[in-house]
């Protein structure tokens, strides 16, 4: 089943509750067979669903669905379009392939991303309604270098935003990730942040930013340590973080419009899980690098203090690990 399908199916089962399967069959106007189907299918997906004789079928728990009206009405007057869909593959590719015809400020945002885009061709995984998929195009008078260090005023804005929804421990990770600090667990991923720019080196060019966050769960084979934002602040919705994230991430952009990273090196460099401890970066070729992470300089570059001398690091060319004396 096409995961655009099965959302008919889990709107029906949205309020966590059982609903016998003859009542759901009715809803969704299909037999009795081909709901056992679709229930097959979604499990497929990696849904879970639960069912018990006699009383129907369950999801774990209720989905916590965004509200596209309320979504305008609380963004009035901060410039954003805000599209919402129930499924697409990555919001940031739907974006790109319109990126000739749509105004600075459009924001697509996916119920249920399933191929999200990472660094280093990595994929984003997501639930349905578990966390939140969505990307900004914005447009910039100024040239590609100009936008140098743009991913991270993005994670100082995001990580502003999850300190205004009440959740505490959060840090950010050279070059894109956000990470929830746990004095037993360490440091867990729970956001990542995807910048797609297109543009001629004098300008104008335009960005599209594309931003993973696990809100209420985490989701399996990562193959790192995970976190969700209700570890670290019970009780919020997607809907809260989105209108967080998206009001501290239009204030953000207006600022890097016109001052540029430079506001953005120190609120960034207080928020560094690594600062000036020893790290191993992994780079491109395989090769390792040790030193210390001595912080950023004003392109948004990691400065690294190695035993041959400083050395500076740009995005997209190393993936950073704790040292392994404090993995």
């Amino acid at each position: 089943m096409d995961p655009a399908d099965a959302f008919p199916l889990l709107r029906q089962l949205a309020d966590g509750r059982f609903h016998g399967g003859g009542a759901l069959a009715i809803a969704l106007g299909v037999s009795r067979a081909t709901l056992c189907q679709r229930i097959d299918a979604l499990e497929a997906l990696g849904v879970e669903c639960h069912r018990v004789r006699g009383r129907g079928y369950r999801l774990p728990r209720p989905l916590d669905l965004l509200d596209a009206a309320a979504l305008a009405t609380e963004l009035r007057g901060s410039g954003l379009r805000i599209e919402t869909v129930e499924h697409t593959l990555s919001t940031s590719s739907d974006l790109l392939a319109r990126v000739d015809t749509l105004e600075s400020g459009h924001v697509r945002v996916a119920e249920w991303q399933t191929a999200g885009r990472g660094r280093q061709g990595r994929q984003w995984l997501s639930m349905p309604a578990q966390g939140l998929t969505f990307s900004l195009l914005w447009r910039f008078d100024g040239g590609v270098q100009a936008l140098a260090g743009l991913s991270l005023a993005v994670a100082v804005a995001l990580a502003h935003a999850c300190q205004d929804c009440g959740v505490a421990g959060v840090r950010v990770k050279w070059p894109n990730d956000l990470l929830l600090h746990d004095a037993l667990l360490g440091d867990r991923k729970f956001a990542g942040i995807l910048v797609d720019v297109q543009g001629d080196a004098l300008g104008p060019s335009v960005a599209v930013i594309g931003v993973g966050l696990n809100v209420h769960g985490v989701p399996s084979g990562t193959g790192q340590p995970t976190a969700a934002l209700t570890d670290g602040a019970g009780g919020i919705t997607r809907q809260q973080v989105l209108v967080a994230a998206l009001r501290r991430l239009a204030e953000a952009i207006r600022t890097f419009e016109r001052e540029g990273f430079e506001p953005f090196r120190a609120p960034w460099q207080a928020l560094h899980a690594w600062q000036l401890r020893s790290v191993e970066v992994l780079n491109a070729d395989g090769s390792t690098t040790h030193g210390v992470a001595a912080g950023i300089d004003a392109g948004g570059a990691l400065l690294l203090e190695t035993p041959g001398g400083r050395r500076r690091l740009l995005s997209g060319d190393v993936s950073l690990r704790p040292a392994a004396s404090q993995a």
